[in-house]
């Protein structure tokens, strides 16, 4: 999976391979906080947001499936924002079942000055101080997490 964390909206995140699409996300996250509290919270209200007040963040998740047509051909994501298309090649990146972020290159100061989960319910898969940095181009920076116990699923 990878998911595109922005403080800037984003329209839609959509992953292709040459000209098939893999996937869409189009559903966000949204998590805010006021500006005095420490840590954010996934919020069901997307009603206008208060910048004065407020801070927040959304992610967009596509989940691409580690099969034979991925490491046969090119993955890249269209990040739409604003009235921008973002072409982001994430070929190398695609390990598997590894969660990978890409993050607006100017929200990094703020999300690794973390030193635990950044939200309210201590949720690991957004404890970017244990993240491994994967470099930075396109506007981008890209970090993947250790996956998580439940995350994992065992066979009998």
């Amino acid at each position: 999976m990878i998911s595109v964390i922005s403080t800037k909206p984003v329209k839609s995140v959509k992953a292709y391979i040459g000209d098939k699409v893999l996937c869409e996300g189009v559903n966000e996250l949204l998590y805010r906080k006021n500006k005095e509290e420490l840590l954010y919270h996934y919020t069901y209200d997307e009603g206008k947001i208060d910048s004065e007040r407020e801070d927040w963040f959304v992610v967009y998740g596509c989940y691409v499936i580690h099969d034979t047509t991925v490491k046969n051909g090119k993955v890249y994501f269209d990040v739409e924002e604003n009235d921008s298309i973002n072409v982001l090649d994430v070929d190398d990146l695609i390990m598997g079942e590894t969660h990978i972020y890409a993050i607006s290159l100017q929200d990094t100061a703020w999300l690794f000055g973390y030193k635990s989960s950044l939200l309210v319910n201590d949720a690991q898969n957004y404890n970017f101080s244990v993240s491994s940095r994967l470099g930075c181009r396109d506007g981008y920076c890209f970090v993947s997490l250790p996956m998580i116990e439940e995350d994992l699923c065992f066979d009998d």
